[in-house]
């Protein structure tokens, strides 16, 4: 049988009753068992039950969320043009993400949706894994187990697109989650090798390139470092540090050279990182201003209050907290100090305020932005249950509860219990129509050019980007950088002369949503183009295909 024949419905009963079956069984047999599981039998059980409840989406070739559509489109252009800021602008999602993407174009992959689904979830179990290996480094090994069943039911059973889709944070996670574990490991080893230390200077100067959002956590990791490196191992303070130093030096060498030999080192800066923070402040969309300030202690509300699932990742973690803070207070714990080994916890405390401010700073509370908690929460849940009563470990089945009271409510009242069915929705079928028409007059391997957010696109054609900017927010609407996107533009297309050019500004398009103001006929000097160079060829629900005369 042909896995990619397998259907499903929008409520596959007995499909997901096993799932949730298979998944409490193996809960409760880890929770009374004596001992953990060894490693392998463990990882295997986890990779096999995760992966049959991801299957629908596994088979889901359709755009979940229009990031994944963009970041696919970059990783297919860079595997045809591998010069970023030439061919692609990754915007705040990092160039190495679009790398990392373009490497498996390389590999022979189809950069589609069956494979963004796919490694969305490879790339969120092996971050995971890092961080029940951190654990294990500071002697948790006998709770690492337990505190990841809550992760296992949620990446199982998670139905919301956001935890589902390829998302941008996933590379600055799993360089995070890296090097995290070198940091438990030295706290343990209460030393260092050459080796781990240029690996980590590595590692930190790759945070930023993967995602500019995740360098408070790396603020925190790199003072932490720097720390250990004092307190440990001190007579050799100065060549550990010039190890690290050279990892993290050595890489941004590399990265500028590379930049400046192809006469894109300006760019990368204009448009990653001036660009980039002026977006934030102006194109923030709908909204509510609020005080950073405000944002940062509104996490929790928010997070429960979106009722996207990880509401029942955070009431266990928040359960524990108290009560491991109410152990502390009446057993006078640190009444002694804080040991050197404890430092760690200082440091993953103040991992997870960074956290939090890099998902609250600019008040949007993406829910793809709530997997920078997955570390912080799993290390906490392995230590809180290690100093707590044994029966608290229960409350670990708590996620995967929820999850299976709401999967017997919706099935009761008859609701859809599965996002991810075999029958395209009806945008589906609208944008296959849209790219067989673009097909009509180009061919895959071919530039093309999008004017409006329709990212998919370039996906469903296999066509790279013609320009720099897929998806022409910035190009189009008005910001203080706008005149900078708006001529890098131009430029492109005359550079390029993409095969065919997609007005795809329709009252469905994101953010460009009105084709009189913002289609390109409304951009003289881009009209101008056009005109002078492509003619109209079709118009399919509103979508105008252009051909290169």
């Amino acid at each position: 049988m042909n896995l990619l024949e397998v259907q499903f419905s929008a409520n596959p009963f007995v499909f997901q009753l096993v799932g949730h079956l298979l998944i409490a069984a193996f809960s409760v047999w880890v929770l009374l068992r004596k001992r953990p599981l060894t490693d392998g039998v463990f990882i295997v059980i986890l990779v096999a039950l995760t992966a049959y409840m991801r299957l629908p989406a596994f088979l889901f070739n359709h755009e979940l969320d229009p990031d994944e559509s963009q970041m696919l489109a970059q990783g297919l252009t860079l595997s045809i043009n591998p010069v970023v800021y030439r061919s692609i602008d990754p915007t705040t999602g990092g160039p190495l993400t679009s790398y990392l993407l373009s490497g498996f174009a390389h590999l022979g992959f189809t950069l589609d949706f069956h494979l963004a689904h796919i490694l969305s979830w490879v790339l969120t179990i092996l971050g995971l894994l890092i961080g029940y290996f951190t654990a294990k480094a500071l002697n948790l090994a006998a709770t690492a187990q337990w505190a990841l069943l809550p992760f296992i039911s949620f990446i199982s059973l998670a139905q919301y697109p956001d935890f589902i889709i390829f998302y941008s944070e996933i590379t600055s996670i799993l360089v995070l989650n890296a090097s995290v574990y070198l940091l438990a490991h030295w706290n343990q080893k209460k030393g260092f090798q050459a080796s781990e230390l240029v690996i980590f200077g590595i590692l930190l100067g790759m945070i930023p390139l993967c995602k500019l959002q995740a360098l408070p956590m790396a603020f925190v990791i790199g003072v932490y470092a720097c720390a250990q490196l004092f307190l440990y191992q001190r007579s050799k303070l100065l060549s550990h540090f010039l190890y690290l130093t050279l990892g993290f030096v050595g890489l941004w060498a590399v990265w500028c050279l590379f930049l400046a030999k192809n006469d894109v080192l300006d760019d990368f800066y204009t448009y990653y990182i001036e660009a980039n923070l002026a977006y934030k402040d102006n194109l923030a969309g709908s909204v509510v201003k609020r005080s950073k300030f405000v944002n940062f202690f509104r996490l929790p509300w928010v997070i429960i209050n979106k009722g996207c699932g990880f509401e029942w990742l955070l009431y266990p973690f928040m359960l524990l907290s108290l009560v491991a803070g109410l152990v502390i207070i009446i057993k006078k714990r640190i009444r002694n100090g804080i040991s050197l080994d404890a430092y760690f916890w200082v440091m993953l405390g103040g991992y997870l305020l960074m956290a939090n401010l890099a998902i609250s700073r600019t008040g949007s509370f993406y829910e793809h932005y709530f997997h920078y908690l997955f570390l912080p929460f799993l290390l906490l849940f392995s230590l809180f249950l290690k100093h707590l009563p044994s029966q608290s470990k229960w409350v670990m089945v708590s996620t995967q509860l929820a999850f299976f009271v709401l999967f017997i409510s919706n099935t009761v009242h008859n609701r859809p219990t599965n996002k991810f069915t075999s029958t395209p929705r009806p945008t589906d079928v609208i944008r296959a129509k849209i790219a067989h028409q673009i097909l009509q007059y180009g061919k895959s391997g071919q530039y093309l050019a999008v004017w409006g957010w329709s990212c998919d696109l370039y996906v469903a054609t296999q066509m790279p980007q013609g320009v720099n900017e897929n998806h022409t927010t910035r190009s189009g609407l008005y910001h203080s950088y706008q005149k900078h996107y708006y001529q890098r533009y131009l430029r492109d297309l005359k550079r390029n002369q993409p095969a065919i050019f997609v007005d795809a500004v329709t009252p469905r398009t994101i953010w460009m949503d009105n084709p009189k103001k913002y289609g390109h006929h409304n951009y003289p000097e881009l009209a101008e183009f056009i005109a002078q160079n492509y003619l109209l060829r079709a118009e399919v629900e509103g979508v105008k295909i252009y051909a290169h005369k």
